[in-house]
């Protein structure tokens, strides 16, 4: 049983408790699954919610979201220089729209 764990990868063992609902929503994921030609187990399909769910959390470093937090952060940045650098060029062309009928 070791050498598997090895094998796999999968050195860490947790224990985690589920309610019925939550089982038979498993249980009908894996159905669907096996009659699409996808079979899988349960521990593999727990493993990828998880994983999903850690690369959507924004507070983790280099996950997919604290990386889009971040970049539409730079963006939000660049956004409002540029909305500040449009209203000056709007002001420099009134002043010199006005200077050229003075």
């Amino acid at each position: 049983m070791n050498n598997r764990k090895n094998r796999s990868g999968y050195t860490e063992r947790l224990s985690v408790g589920f309610t019925p609902e939550q089982m038979r929503r498993l249980e009908e994921i894996l159905r669907v699954r096996a009659r699409q030609g996808q079979m899988q187990n349960k521990t593999d399909l727990i493993r990828d919610a998880l994983n999903l769910y850690l690369s959507h959390q924004d507070d983790i470093p280099g996950t997919r979201a604290a990386i889009t937090r971040k970049l539409e952060g730079r963006l939000d940045a660049v956004e409002e220089q540029l909305q500040r650098q449009n209203e000056m060029l709007e002001k420099m062309v009134e002043f010199f729209k006005k200077r050229r009928e003075a």
